[in-house]
């Protein structure tokens, strides 16, 4: 009985010690997307160079659009996983094409709120600040892209610098000073 109540405690402690874990990375994780946003609102409101008046209408707009487009993606990740519980014990028995009319109408349903969040920024920022709109996320992820490229060939060292050499990437641009250009860099101002 003593050897039981030991047991149990022991138990009850680890969970604990556990879900503690777990409420220290939940915290960090919404940390970490705190910042990301307050990162990308201080990029997109540099790089479109957004005044205080259209930064304050454009920011919930965006923020509506973001919102929408994670509830798309929540619901097509949940249909996704109610699809592998009912696959759980025979593979055979996925619903492959359910998956697959699942993504393409996540697929259309971003394109659409997306097309309407352009759209509903005329008249809130110029066409000029539309245009850098429209291509503002590839443009990021592909200079992010880029960076990270350069970071993991950096790590390398040598080998790094051999492997970019093979597949023909080039080396990060450099100015005149030999610096490397940051995000915004090559902006027209």
């Amino acid at each position: 009985m003593k050897n039981m109540l030991i047991l149990l405690a022991l138990t009850a402690g680890l969970y604990a010690q556990d879900s503690g874990k777990r409420e220290v990375m939940m915290k960090k994780m919404e940390q970490g997307k705190e910042q990301r946003e307050a990162w990308v609102i201080g990029t997109l409101t540099k790089h479109l160079d957004l005044t205080s008046e259209q930064a304050q209408k454009f920011f919930p707009l965006q923020n509506e659009f973001h919102k929408r487009s994670d509830e798309a993606k929540k619901a097509h990740q949940e249909k996704l996983r109610t699809l592998r519980s009912a696959a759980k014990d025979d593979r055979s028995k996925f619903d492959v094409d359910a998956a697959i009319d699942s993504k393409v109408r996540m697929k259309g349903t971003l394109v659409r709120l997306e097309s309407k969040f352009l759209k509903d920024t005329k008249g809130i920022i110029t066409e000029q600040q539309r245009m850098k709109l429209l291509f503002f996320e590839e443009r990021m992820k592909s200079n992010l892209s880029k960076k990270m490229s350069f970071k993991d060939q950096e790590a390398l060292g040598a080998w790094g610098k051999i492997m970019r050499d093979r597949r023909g990437t080039p080396p990060p641009p450099q100015d005149q000073n030999r610096t490397k250009r940051d995000f915004d860099s090559n902006r027209n101002k």
